[in-house]
């Protein structure tokens, strides 16, 4: 027991640090301006039917005292949804995805096997998405990632 109690005392503090993640879900609407150009708003998800367009961020938070580096976020599409192709996005992150929850890289790199036969993965085959943050977040400070589906 003073053993593991010694070697607790030697870890970094940043090893205890902590970063809390909160997930919001948005229905994207498209809404047409003055000038008759539509853009895409994220809005209070209120009811959600087949065929809308939904956005999920996640917003880390270091609610430490010590900056945090190698922060990886790791998120599921959800069941009963499509992987809106392009639309995972987060600053100075590296974004790769998943079509098996266990295998991840970048999208033009993503194989699907199919009746025997190796095929490029396409948005509707993903079902995992990860952000690995390219900075350290610093104590306090938060910061978000965001993508988006299509309800079936």
């Amino acid at each position: 027991m003073r053993l593991l109690t010694t070697l607790l005392l030697l870890l970094p503090l940043s090893v205890f640090a902590q970063v809390n993640l909160n997930t919001e879900v948005f229905l994207v609407a498209p809404v047409t301006q003055a000038d008759g150009s539509v853009v895409e708003e994220w809005q209070d998800a209120g009811t959600i039917a087949p065929g809308d367009k939904i956005g999920y961020r996640i917003t880390y938070t270091n609610t430490g005292s010590e900056a945090v580096s190698g922060v990886v976020i790791n998120n599921p599409v959800p069941e009963n949804t499509t992987y809106v192709a392009n639309s995972a996005n987060g600053q100075a992150s590296t974004i790769t995805y998943s079509v098996d929850g266990e295998l991840f890289a970048r999208m033009q790199d993503l194989k699907v096997d199919e009746d025997g036969q190796s095929r490029p993965a396409r948005a509707q085959d993903i079902n995992q998405i990860r952000w690995v943050l390219q900075q350290a977040v610093a104590a306090g400070k938060s910061g978000s990632v965001e993508f988006k589906v299509r309800v079936n």
